[in-house]
């Protein structure tokens, strides 16, 4: 939208996570479709602030005539960290002078510096030679096997690395029924640490032993990249003046029906019963977290800050299906219009102040000058557009019916 400099980026996601189906509103568990997907941390809700927040700017540059362009990006699959490093990669973000992005939260508020952990993903598929298990097996190749010893090699690993580090798997494909040796096997890794290098030096390890894993067992393996992604650093500067229109702005006006909602979803967990927030959060340096987020990589290259919104209830954790019970709630619904607000006012800082841009880069080169962005993604990597096919055609049918009919109008 625009044309001309400044460019500034609004930047969400979206995503749903495996088996979160839930019914909004219902504390006791209760799928929308039993097994299908939902939304576990409120990408539904992610979406329209970073919309919403796009179109009140979009309408205060053509009502006061502002020159500069304002760009969004809306992330699909950010649970696999599958689009942004992409982007990133291939040079979509380089004309952007800076960019603010948006995250669900329980309170209003920003932050700076080092948010979240890199994360490096892949899945390792190893090939052998079936036989039978009671008659032959001398002649088989287990790729089973080898997965067994690359998660062993891994476990026997973690002792030297750096207490920093994460590293955790799921094995997608462990042979069909006892007596065949399986003549495939597969080991999905996610491979995180506190910053990018540390990272890629965790994971060329991890891919030495899926390499020995083959070698021990006569099996081939190949690895096929599955996303990476740098952790994401808030920008001071920006952050300051995201924080002035966080507190201008304000929390939503609660009911007290949906405080007593908040309290009870809050038992349901054993968690403090303290309802929803009423103050935004002060201005803080960031508490680097161990969780990873596909936007980290826009930040190492462009001057960037987060703005959270109040649309969770305290307490809930993200990845859990009672996260999915209050995304479609008014509680969601207040805390985005807050966000969406704060959001296109700071979009509009950066639009309008020179001043505040040229201190952003001037952080953001203080920032960067010991640690030089690198993409974490394998020389080659192409994203899997197919992702999650074959989930979504067996539950698409039945969610349908659920899905918003209706366009959105905007006032």
């Amino acid at each position: 939208m625009g044309s001309g400099k400044p460019v500034i980026a609004i930047a969400t996601e979206m995503d749903a996570l495996p088996e979160g189906s839930q019914t909004p509103g219902s504390i006791p568990r209760k799928p929308l479709v039993e097994g299908a997907p939902g939304h576990m941390e409120g990408h539904n809700v992610m979406g329209a602030v970073g919309i919403g927040a796009a179109f009140a700017v979009k309408k205060a540059m053509e009502q006061f005539k502002l020159p500069g362009t304002i760009v969004l990006s809306i992330g699909p699959a950010e649970e696999q960290l599958m689009s942004r490093p992409y982007l990133v990669r291939e040079g979509y973000f380089k004309d952007v002078d800076a960019a603010v992005i948006t995250h669900i939260g329980d309170q209003s508020g920003t932050g700076y510096g080092l948010q979240n952990y890199a994360l490096i993903g892949a899945k390792f598929t190893f090939k052998g030679r079936t036989a039978h298990g009671g008659v032959n097996p001398w002649d088989g190749k287990d790729a089973v096997d080898a997965v067994v010893l690359m998660d062993i090699g891994f476990d026997k690993l973690r002792e030297h690395l750096r207490p920093t580090y994460r590293g955790h798997r799921t094995i997608t494909h462990g042979g069909v029924q006892p007596n065949i040796i399986p003549d495939m096997g597969q080991i999905w890794w996610f491979i995180r640490d506190a910053n990018g290098p540390w990272a890629k030096e965790n994971f060329d390890k991890l891919v030495n032993v899926a390499r020995g894993a083959a070698l021990m067992t006569g099996t081939t393996m190949e690895m096929e990249p599955f996303g990476a992604a740098w952790p994401s650093l808030g920008n001071k500067a920006i952050a300051e003046a995201i924080q002035k229109n966080v507190e201008i702005v304000g929390v939503p006006k609660w009911t007290e029906e949906e405080h007593k909602f908040a309290r009870e979803l809050q038992k349901s967990l054993g968690r403090k019963e303290e309802g929803l927030a009423v103050k935004v959060s002060p201005l803080t340096a960031a508490r680097q977290n161990s969780s990873s987020n596909d936007i980290g990589d826009i930040t190492w290259v462009v001057p960037t800050a987060p703005v959270r919104f109040p649309s969770a209830v305290p307490g809930v954790q993200a990845h859990h299906w009672t996260a999915g019970i209050s995304p479609t709630t008014s509680i969601a619904h207040k805390g985005a219009v807050i966000g969406a607000k704060v959001l296109a006012a700071s979009a509009l800082d950066l639009l309008t102040s020179p001043e505040l841009l040229a201190a952003a880069k001037k952080q953001f080169a203080e920032d960067t000058k010991e640690t030089k962005y690198f993409s974490l993604l394998p020389e080659g990597a192409k994203p899997p557009v197919d992702l999650n096919k074959e989930m979504m055609d067996k539950y698409r049918p039945a969610m349908r019916k659920f899905y918003l009919n209706k366009q959105a109008v905007f006032k």
